[in-house]
């Protein structure tokens, strides 16, 4: 019931018409159409694009991986974004800054007819040899970074976004001003009345939590304050977050506001705060070294350092289809990010609410 009817034959799939069937209809040899299909060769206009009609008519298309193996071109780039192996390991995937750079990515290779292949981490050069790809995008390398290594043995032209660690100086590079952001919102934090700042700080082997310490103990020295920072393991679970941003409340002297290194830090800081009966920004000021989704849903909504990964992403990929042609580098290349201040950091936010409460507390005790 509800079957394939016995008695009715399987009509089979119309084969796909063959490179010789096309130059059998278009009277002229294999290696003709190989040639006018795939602009190689000395063939004149006209016979291209006869070529190209009879082709289209009788819905020939050639395989892409088989002509790329000829031509040493896909016409595809691989990106690898900063995560682990197995379900547990797949937190960036859930990042907004990653999405937002993945998606631009995307979207700029797209507009060049090229094709996105998002990749696994990558075990070793073999593996990425096995991969029909022209190049390679390494999102945030860390110090010995196998992935990158195993590009490179390969001989894969790659760009990283976020500087190689092992390799500061390498041209190939888009990244990120984090660390004058980082100063951006130590001055905004100062400037709502904030003398002694904490740093939630990732501990990770990347280059971009470098530039946060950097540009925190620099401004600390500069107003001659002692820096206080909690470091917690990039993958660490929230609880861990949790404990160090209740340490941070209960230090003494007492801090008078919190920067959060890591996007993926946000939920279980404001956690803590509001388990401790901390008030934002009353008794305390909070801001984001990266801006996103936990960040602007926050409540209240924190003030961030946007790192414009859009813009990153077509940097990066104009860098990349560079390299790949044989271009010679011109990085690295900076993307400037955008500081956006929002309630979590502002007095007068918490002075107008403060009023507000205290008027329909008002208004209450009169209609009683």
């Amino acid at each position: 019931m509800g079957g394939r009817d016995a008695t009715k034959p399987v009509t089979a799939r119309a084969a796909k018409p063959t490179i010789v069937q096309v130059a059998a209809a278009a009277g002229v040899s294999p290696t003709t159409v190989s040639h006018a299909l795939n602009g190689k060769g000395r063939v004149d206009e006209g016979t291209r694009a006869h070529v190209e009609r009879v082709a289209a008519s009788l819905g020939y298309s050639a395989n892409r991986y088989a002509r790329g193996l000829r031509s040493g071109r896909f016409a595809a780039h691989a990106l690898l974004l900063p995560v682990a192996l197995g379900r547990g390991g797949s937190g960036a995937l859930t990042l907004d800054y990653y999405m937002r750079l993945a998606s631009g990515v995307a979207a700029e290779l797209f507009a060049h007819r090229q094709l996105l292949v998002l990749v696994p981490p990558v075990p070793d050069a073999g593996a990425v040899a096995s991969i029909p790809v022209d190049g390679a995008i390494v999102v945030e390398p860390t110090e010995g970074d196998e992935q990158l290594a195993a590009l490179r043995e390969a001989g894969l032209p790659t760009v990283t976004t976020d500087r190689d660690p092992d390799h500061p100086d390498d041209p190939w590079c888009v990244t990120s001003d984090l660390g004058r952001g980082t100063t951006a919102l130590l001055d905004h934090l100062a400037g709502e009345g904030a003398t002694r700042v904490a740093l939630v700080l990732p501990d990770a082997r990347r280059e971009w939590p470098r530039a946060v310490e950097s540009a925190y103990d620099e401004w600390c020295d500069r107003r001659g304050s002692a820096p206080v920072v909690e470091r917690v393991a990039l993958a660490a679970r929230a609880h861990a977050v949790h404990a160090a941003t209740c340490a941070l409340v209960d230090a003494k002297p007492a801090v008078h506001a919190i920067l959060v290194g890591a996007e993926r830090f946000v939920p279980a800081v404001m956690d803590a705060l509001a388990d401790r009966g901390v008030r934002v920004p009353h008794d305390l000021l909070v801001a984001a070294c990266v801006d996103g989704n936990h960040a602007r849903g926050a409540a209240p909504p924190l003030t961030a350092f946007d790192l414009r990964p859009e813009l990153q992403a077509r940097a990066a990929v104009e860098l990349l289809l560079a390299r790949v042609s044989g271009a010679a580098p011109t990085g690295p290349t900076v993307v400037r990010g955008a500081l956006h201040v929002r309630a979590s950091t502002t007095r007068s936010h918490a002075r107008v609410r403060s009023s507000r409460a205290a008027s329909a507390e008002r208004g209450t005790r009169q209609s009683h």
